[in-house]
């Protein structure tokens, strides 16, 4: 049977215009479609905040971060860690209401006592921070007069002995700076017991890579292995 040329064309056309619709409807595996897709991504920031003891540990993932409690110090102070750095940033709590970055919260805001700290941080303000490696660092610190109690306890004690029980006893309370970590050492005498102490202390001293250990350790052996320690 003879199909007419016209008839030909007609029919041609219609299988092209079916096959071209057939590929409109079937995507390419891992295409996307035309709708625009928003692939910003915010970074999540792990935020602590102390004062006396650690009041907050939390992860921050929007754009603005809001915050309120009563101050049971002088100040508290922010802590944001991701991606192996931190930025910190500290608030006083004499005057709340009056500080830079201080923002009320909500209506609810008036019901706060004269106390409380009420904080809104924007990611543009975080960034305005800098950053500092996390490797090395302890967060929060211990109160001075905690410290300060602590050492006394220890230096009371005659015996080596009691001494590094003293220490052993507490040093997990809480993070020390390297200058209080290295006043706690100089009260062993003994070398080896104060290797000892600072394997227990190592991961509880702020910023450890400053710890003074050729003063802390004169004999090689030891003052190695205590490089090794606080690297």
């Amino acid at each position: 049977m003879r199909i007419a040329p016209m008839s030909l064309l007609v029919a041609l056309g219609a299988i092209l215009s079916a096959v071209g619709n057939a590929q409109d409807e079937v995507q390419p595996y891992g295409s996307l479609d035309s709708i625009p897709l928003d692939t910003t991504t915010q970074t999540s920031w792990r935020v602590l905040v102390a004062g006396e003891t650690l009041l907050l540990d939390s992860v921050w993932n929007d754009s603005i971060w809001l915050w309120s409690a009563p101050c049971e110090g002088p100040f508290v102070t922010l802590r944001f860690e991701a991606n192996g750095i931190y930025r910190e940033q500290i608030m006083p709590c004499d005057q709340p209401n009056e500080v830079e970055w201080n923002a009320p919260l909500n209506g609810d805001s008036a019901t706060l006592l004269p106390n409380d700290i009420v904080i809104q941080f924007q990611r543009s303000q975080l960034d305005s921070l800098p950053s500092f490696s996390l490797t090395g660092s302890c967060f929060p610190l211990i109160a001075e007069s905690a410290f300060q109690s602590w050492y006394n306890a220890v230096k009371a004690f005659t015996f080596e002995s009691d001494k590094c029980r003293t220490i052993e006893s507490r040093q997990q309370v809480g993070c020390i700076t390297a200058d209080q970590g290295a006043q706690l050492l100089r009260l062993i005498p003994s070398e080896d017991r104060r290797l000892r102490i600072l394997k227990g202390l190592v991961s509880h001293i702020d910023m450890v890579q400053q710890l003074p250990t050729t003063d802390l350790f004169h004999l090689q052996l030891y003052r190695e292995k205590a490089e090794n320690l606080t690297r």
